[in-house]
């Protein structure tokens, strides 16, 4: 009895500070002592992309791509690699590649080679590794699509750190989220030095 009292008290204490996340702005949603990433580094994945997802659709978000790539990468390291693909999927399109210039290109790339190793597409995440070192200067995002190739055998939780252990998130640029807005609307933003 004591159990169940116990596990219905912790159930409702994780609802109330998942509620609470919602209302706060996403720098703060997204600090690494809070909400999904705390979730994260206590390995519950699934809970951590569903507080994502929530977010997204109640609370104050300003960069909508971030929060997607994130959700996809905790679907993904909970092994839901449908869900991941989809949450991936929203983070890029043919026009950052096209309209984008080299950091709009190398986030397509970067997305479309993530995906095609969740995919389990090895040749496409080859060509794409080529179509980089030939186009663009090498970055951490380039040199994370190496790791998952080396890594090609481990799932991509553990892929991402080319080893057995785990780095909570991998390290790698987002790129600016008024690309979209340069794309859609025609305003010419420019990158600040230093941006990437």
């Amino acid at each position: 009895m004591k159990f169940i009292f116990l596990l219905i008290l912790s159930s409702s204490t994780l609802f109330a500070q998942n509620e609470n996340c919602l209302n706060y702005q996403q720098k703060v949603f997204d600090s690494d002592t809070c909400c999904w990433r705390k979730l994260s580094k206590e390995q519950e994945f699934e809970s951590g992309a569903n507080l994502i997802v929530d977010f997204l659709k109640n609370g104050k978000v300003e960069n909508k791509m971030s929060l997607n790539w994130h959700a996809g990468q905790m679907f993904a390291f909970a092994g839901k690699d449908k869900v991941a693909l989809n949450y991936f999927g929203k983070t890029h399109s043919v026009f950052q590649k096209w309209f984008g210039g080299e950091d709009g290109k190398a986030w397509y790339f970067f997305a479309k080679g993530t995906s095609a190793f969740i995919k389990r597409d090895k040749t496409k995440l080859e060509k794409i590794i080529s179509k980089w070192k030939a186009k663009l200067p090498e970055d951490k995002n380039y040199t994370e699509l190496l790791r998952l190739k080396k890594n090609w055998n481990k799932n991509y939780k553990n892929a991402t750190t080319g080893n057995s252990g785990f780095r909570q998130t991998p390290i790698l640029w987002l790129p600016d989220v008024r690309l979209f807005a340069r794309i859609t609307s025609g305003t010419n933003y420019k990158y600040p030095l230093g941006s990437r």
